[in-house]
């Protein structure tokens, strides 16, 4: 999660999603300017010997740029494991660096297909599985929904949530037919707020059994 005064640590690549926008929060809340450091890119200047220039050899106009390239390389080598860094092909840039994050977390274009082919499988046959608890089939489907947007599938507000609806057991079919009986409000519904009145109606049947079972003589 990473604290005050150290990033949140990237420790395998499979975690780059969830890593990537706490990362990305961290650095723009410590200092915004450094983040510019992975938008555009900004190759520090070399000596004769191929070395970088030191800040006192940087012209004035470069000064800024070359800080917030260093402190930005600094927050990388923080927050990424050294063997995760050797993994990446880049030029030693920020901007490079954070472009093969991206990159490798989303692979070549062959395996970027089969992913997006695969989670539009997933999604056509989510439902919700045997044992599994309301908590559960939530943030499994809001997973499901985050890797979808991430790859570039995203499919319109009405789509995600008949799709949960549908994935409910039977005897939930009484309260999603209420919810779609008024057309102008459910098409108004996004996803989040349609969770809401999920779990809303999820603690509303467990007060309700709770109730009956403690009647029982």
């Amino acid at each position: 999660m990473g604290t005050s005064n150290k990033p949140p640590k990237l420790l395998r690549m499979e975690d780059y999603p969830s890593w990537a926008d706490k990362f990305e929060t961290y650095v723009q809340a410590l200092n915004y300017e450094t983040w510019t450091a992975v938008e555009e890119e900004y190759i520090i200047p070399n000596n004769e010997n191929g070395s970088n220039y030191r800040l006192s050899q940087i012209v004035e106009g470069d000064k800024d740029q070359f800080l917030r390239e260093k402190k930005m390389l600094n927050l990388f080598q923080q927050a990424i494991k050294v063997e995760n860094f050797q993994l990446l092909q880049h030029n030693g840039s920020c901007y490079s660096i954070w472009q093969a994050l991206l990159n490798k977390d989303r692979g070549n274009p062959d395996m970027r297909k089969s992913k997006m082919s695969l989670l539009k499988k997933e999604f056509d046959i989510f439902t919700q599985v045997k044992g599994e608890t309301f908590a559960q089939l939530v943030e499994r489907y809001c997973h499901l929904v985050n890797e979808m947007k991430r790859l570039g599938i995203d499919k319109p507000d009405y789509e995600y949530i008949d799709k949960l609806a549908n994935a409910r057991p039977e005897e939930w079919g009484t309260f999603i037919m209420f919810q779609q009986s008024n057309p102008v409000a459910y098409a108004r519904l996004n996803l989040a707020r349609f969770i809401e009145k999920l779990e809303a109606h999820e603690l509303e049947l467990r007060k309700n059994h709770n109730m009956k079972s403690t009647a029982v003589p």
